[in-house]
């Protein structure tokens, strides 16, 4: 088995009683799994509206997903939350400013993704931080959103184009959810180009002399991060007719959250696309399980949600990176 094939497999060299210690450290997502649907079927009294209640969630995960791939190499992206709002802006203006039918806008909206996903790359395989890139395109990218179209929300779009929201009377955000989960573990955990992401994470200078082609891989994810991150924005605009300058402001800490929840390492090199999944339902349900329960605390803010999941980002990430001095 070669390096990158080890690498990939997680199957470095951990005696058993380390590999004993992760199986325990890896069972804290799951607890946590079990005490958040613990207070969501304590609350919830309608288990219909839960759907729509996911669909913000539901669009995180998607975002999550492809993030994982980013921090397994060792990347990371802050301007997600940005891009959905800049391309959600770009289709509204193609739309309405620009006179395009709403399915090239739609096209528009995605092509613009791609492409600030590939600034991100560019920089990132410039020499530039993840961390310092995506901190200054997330201000850039959100100062453009708001420069599009005058800092207003736009609304009105076709019914055409609303009906499209869902199908199947499903939100069409489960359906890409789902597109974006399968293509992403396909991708990650059976491929090449998978092995080499994880071999990046692990040791960046060993991926490069054992002939990694570490610029290709960090382009592709962040363009594929860009236009996820477009994609989110359509079935956004279809599910709320409107594009806003100022929405998804704070994903980036969501995404991440879901991401490291999962037991994926900040620091690269160890994780999973289906843990991400995992790290998703942990962190929507705590949240959700809290909204429900604000209705009877009038503390509960939104505000202090924030709050929890931030200080659970905290404490996860640092029984991660136990788990792995540990095993």
């Amino acid at each position: 088995m070669s390096w990158l094939e080890r690498v990939s497999a997680g199957a470095e060299t951990a005696p058993s009683g380390g590999r004993s210690k992760r199986r325990v450290f890896g069972l804290l997502p799951w607890v946590l799994l079990a005490l958040a649907l613990l207070l969501v079927v304590s609350q919830v009294r309608r288990p219909a509206l839960l759907v729509e209640v996911w669909v913000p969630w539901i669009e995180v995960g998607i975002l999550a997903f492809v993030m994982t791939a980013i921090i397994l190499t060792g990347g990371i992206d802050l301007s997600v939350g940005s891009m959905v709002a800049l391309t959600g802006m770009v289709q509204a203006v193609l739309w309405q400013d620009w006179g395009w039918s709403i399915e090239a806008a739609a096209g528009g909206a995605l092509l613009a993704g791609a492409m600030a996903g590939g600034v991100n790359g560019f920089l990132v395989i410039a020499g530039l931080s993840p961390l310092v890139a995506t901190l200054a395109t997330m201000a850039l990218y959100r100062g453009l959103a708001i420069t599009v179209a005058g800092g207003d929300r736009i609304t009105g779009f076709p019914q055409s184009f609303l009906d499209m929201g869902r199908l199947l009377g499903i939100p069409s955000q489960f359906w890409l959810a789902g597109l974006v989960l399968v293509g992403m573990v396909v991708l990650v955990h059976h491929s090449r180009f998978g092995r080499w992401c994880f071999a990046m994470g692990d040791n960046r200078q060993a991926a490069r002399f054992a002939a990694v082609p570490v610029n290709k891989v960090e382009g592709v994810l962040y363009t594929i991060n860009g236009l996820v991150a477009a994609s989110v924005a359509v079935l956004g605009a279809m599910r709320h007719d409107a594009s806003i300058p100022d929405a998804h402001i704070g994903t980036e800490l969501q995404v991440i959250a879901c991401v490291v929840v999962g037991g994926t390492l900040i620091t690269g090199g160890r994780g999973s696309v289906l843990r991400s999944l995992l790290g998703l339902a942990v962190i929507s349900h705590l949240d959700v399980g809290l909204q429900f329960l604000s209705s009877r605390l009038v503390w509960l803010t939104a505000e202090s949600r924030l709050i929890a999941i931030g200080i659970l980002l905290i404490l996860v990430a640092v029984w991660n990176q136990r788990s792995q001095k540990e095993s």
